[in-house]
């Protein structure tokens, strides 16, 4: 079955089976993206005993939802989610697919694009049509300059960064039509072989998906700093995040590292402690809605992008900061 000039989202599962919010945003892109090209927006499953989660993504507002199941597919191996990918392209050829900025589909994505012989746009955060052609956004010199790209090759292969769109909205009865997709996939070729598959547990709410996050750098001084930290974003309900040197001073775990080369973050609050703010973490954290700056240096590069500074010393600020925000949620004592 055949089906041409659609926008086809690629649907992450998580390690919990469940659909991940980033590709849910993926899902309100490509139907803004469908509405400028005038075509429908599919979904494209891989995995292994996705029945459930294919069952969930069918009320989403998609017209339709490819589904790969193949025992080969259950833990992500890039050859073969590659080679999958594509022969599921030879049924739904798309005019573009969008993917979400994450670490399967940075991985993905390229070998997609040179397979398909066609041109990508990875960390995406629009699209404009101009003169009948589709340019597509993304934010370059760490993120000091928006720059506009056409891409001369179609499908166009593009990844979105996370929270710059909403995730879709769940909609009462399933609407998509649930085509299951044979594909020939065979594991004694390949380069490479996945030996040993380890999650790491995490506490609190993740980085990527927190609509609050408290962040500290390298003047909060140590370990002891990042409890406050901690502290503060377990009261808020928010996640703990970092700038690059507490990651490499052992200081707070790599997957807290907000930046250019860490998670590329947009919440709804970000506030950041003791963090000078350097053009790689700025990159990381800039769509933030509203900044909030606590740093000792008044000419710290952070209060550049903040729409809230306090100039003072950590050491004093947040306890002052902790005990006013219990007294708004009455959770310290009362005079």
């Amino acid at each position: 079955m055949e089906r041409d000039n659609s926008v086809l989202i690629f649907v992450e599962l998580g390690p919990d089976g469940g659909i991940l919010p980033l590709s849910l945003e993926c899902v309100t892109a490509g139907r803004k993206l469908a509405e400028l090209l005038g075509c429908g927006v599919d979904g494209l499953v891989l995995g292994s005993s996705v029945g459930e989660a294919v069952q969930e993504l069918s009320h989403f507002g998609l017209d339709r939802v490819y589904v790969v199941d193949h025992p080969l597919l259950d833990i992500y191996h890039p050859e073969m989610a590659c080679t999958a990918f594509l022969q599921a392209c030879e049924v739904e050829k798309p005019k573009a697919i969008l993917m979400g900025e994450s670490l399967t589909s940075v991985d993905l994505a390229p070998r997609l694009a040179f397979a398909l012989n066609t041109g990508l746009i990875t960390d995406c955060v629009g699209f404009e049509m101009e003169e009948g052609a589709i340019h597509f956004v993304k934010p370059v010199y760490s993120s000091n300059v928006m720059a506009a790209y056409a891409l001369a090759t179609e499908p166009y292969l593009v990844t979105m960064r996370s929270r710059v769109e909403d995730p879709a909205e769940r909609r009462g009865e399933p609407g998509a039509e649930v085509i299951g997709v044979e594909v020939e996939l065979d594991n004694s070729a390949l380069e490479t072989v996945v030996v040993e598959r380890i999650l790491e547990e995490e506490e609190g709410p993740k980085l990527t998906s927190s609509d609050i996050i408290v962040s500290g750098g390298r003047g909060v001084g140590g370990l002891e700093g990042f409890e406050q930290i901690a502290e503060l974003a377990a009261l808020l309900n928010g996640a703990v995040g970092a700038s690059r040197p507490p990651v490499d001073l052992g200081w707070a775990s790599p997957k807290a590292q907000v930046g250019q080369t860490g998670e590329k973050v947009g919440p709804s609050v970000y506030i950041a402690v003791g963090i000078s703010g350097a053009t790689q973490h700025i990159a990381g954290m800039s769509a933030s809605r509203t900044i909030v700056a606590i740093n000792k240096d008044p000419r710290a590069n952070i209060f550049k992008v903040a729409d809230y500074g306090v100039a003072g010393k950590h050491e004093e600020v947040l306890p002052a900061f902790l005990e006013a925000m219990k007294q708004v949620l009455g959770q310290g004592d009362v005079e």
